[in-house]
């Protein structure tokens, strides 16, 4: 139950830190065919990670880290910022919002060892198409109950 709480609060920070990613429209729970699509530009760039093909994983980054990391960049950039999506095994999405424009997806990474951590991926529309403009960590705390 704390647990489902800490979850909660922790997304409710998220959304209020990257308010400027959202337009001024509320995000509601997505659509279970929006939630196909947005897992789908996820899931497809874990796969590219995982066959370490970096250039096919670029092409789902949004513009701004496009704009932050050139393609000679990008490969540096995840495998030293994350490096437990750069050689994940698997993912279990959880909560999915979007605003039609802008989405939040919770993802829970599994690496080679089991290892797993919970990030916050951000997307945004491009045209027709859903790119990745952000991940973030969420931060995982353990109390004795």
């Amino acid at each position: 139950m704390l647990r489902s709480v800490m979850f909660r609060v922790s997304l409710i920070v998220c959304l209020a830190l990257f308010g400027s990613l959202v337009r001024a429209g509320e995000m509601n729970p997505s659509t279970p065919s929006m939630k196909e699509t947005l897992h789908s530009v996820i899931r497809q760039q874990l796969e590219a990670f995982r066959r370490k093909d970096f250039d096919g994983a670029y092409k789902f980054a949004a513009k701004g880290i496009k704009d932050q990391f050139p393609a000679t960049d990008f490969e540096t950039m995840v495998r030293k910022g994350y490096p437990l999506i750069a050689e994940s095994t698997d993912a279990v999405f959880g909560i999915t919002l979007d605003d039609g424009e802008r989405a939040v997806v919770s993802v829970r990474v599994i690496g080679k060892e089991k290892q797993s951590a919970s990030f916050q991926y951000l997307l945004e529309r491009n045209g027709s198409d859903w790119r990745i403009a952000g991940v973030f960590e969420q931060e995982e705390k353990s109390e004795t109950i």
